[in-house]
């Protein structure tokens, strides 16, 4: 019996390999394969990116607010001292800086807020406001139609260090309070604003007659939005070349160079636009013993525009802020 063995390498029906067609359809099938990978890492790679610049723009105004919360509800903190008085004869300048005595007056009005009065107008301070004149909110520094707030307080801590030179601190008890000029060198606040600190108020650290009064470092804060996040201009304002990222900022009593100063300082960026309205606690109509104002405590009514005489009153805050993307999207 014999066998036939054929060589498969020469037998012309055998193929080892691909034909040029088939090489051509695989290439082509690849293509479209590749082509739609790339397609689908491509649009998850946007989808992640614009998830978190929504994330971080839920979290700016998340932040924002949380940051205007915080210190609307430390409004009028100012240490044991609670009798705040009837509000003084003209709108506070939120700006003053150098007058003790007109500072202390105005913590009558722990509050206060200039509304614009259209989309396009600027939200305008107190025609006798020192803040234009310090260069720190012209009209170029701040986004049209957005409101401005302002809130005076005293620090939450206790000062137990020596104070910075300059900075003004407060120090009270139930019935007075004194404001007074930081001196580190000396190491107690060195200018009473009615000169009793002697009797009623001592110094810090002295243990003169009465004891020694809690001793905090005075705020006050305007926030406002700006239409830049950070300002080259003078005083850190806004100008035509800086960027174009609205931002939340405020204007703190401060120390700046040595001397008491406002300084800006940018919070929270992406934050377009500022409205709020006030409550106010007006029933019942008799005055509190605890409290020296009318009212409860709960708001009655809410109004976009308080007068001078209704700002004690001012029980709640409503604060609405839009916020958008810091970058395009």
């Amino acid at each position: 019996m014999s066998h036939t063995i054929k060589n498969s390498a020469r037998h012309p029906d055998s193929q080892s390999g691909f034909s040029l067609l088939e090489l051509m359809v695989s290439i082509t099938i690849g293509a479209i394969l590749m082509t739609g990978m790339v397609a689908m890492f491509n649009s998850s790679g946007e989808a992640r990116r614009e998830l978190e610049k929504t994330g971080t723009l839920i979290e700016n105004g998340r932040y924002a607010i949380n940051l205007l919360y915080d210190d609307v509800h430390h409004a009028g903190f100012f240490g044991q001292y609670y009798d705040l008085g009837d509000a003084p004869g003209a709108d506070p300048d939120p700006c003053e800086v150098a007058n003790l005595v007109q500072l202390k007056t105005d913590t009558a009005v722990p509050i206060q807020g200039f509304r614009a009065a259209t989309l396009a107008a600027h939200a305008g301070i107190v025609a006798a406001s020192s803040c234009d004149e310090k260069g720190v909110l012209p009209a170029t520094n701040f986004v049209a139609g957005s409101d401005i707030l302002v809130i005076r307080r005293a620090d939450t801590a206790v000062l137990t260090g020596a104070p910075t030179d300059n900075a003004i601190y407060l120090q009270a008890n139930a019935r007075d309070m004194n404001l007074m000029l930081g001196d580190n060198g000396a190491n107690v606040p060195t200018t009473s604003a009615d000169n009793d600190s002697t009797t009623n108020l001592p110094r810090y650290p002295s243990k003169a007659v009465g004891g020694t009064a809690d001793t905090r470092q005075y705020h006050v804060h305007v926030y406002f939005v700006a239409p830049c996040s950070y300002g080259s201009g003078a005083n850190e304002t806004c100008t035509n070349a800086d960027d174009a990222v609205p931002t939340l900022k405020r204007l703190e009593l401060d120390v700046v160079g040595g001397a008491t100063a406002m300084k800006i300082v940018p919070l929270v960026e992406g934050i377009e636009f500022m409205k709020i309205k006030y409550g106010l606690d007006t029933v019942p109509t008799t005055v509190n013993l605890t409290t020296g104002l009318v009212g409860d405590g709960m708001p009655d009514s809410y109004v976009a525009t308080p007068t001078l005489a209704q700002w004690p009153g001012v029980a709640t805050v409503r604060i609405y802020l839009l916020a958008r993307s810091t970058q395009a999207t």
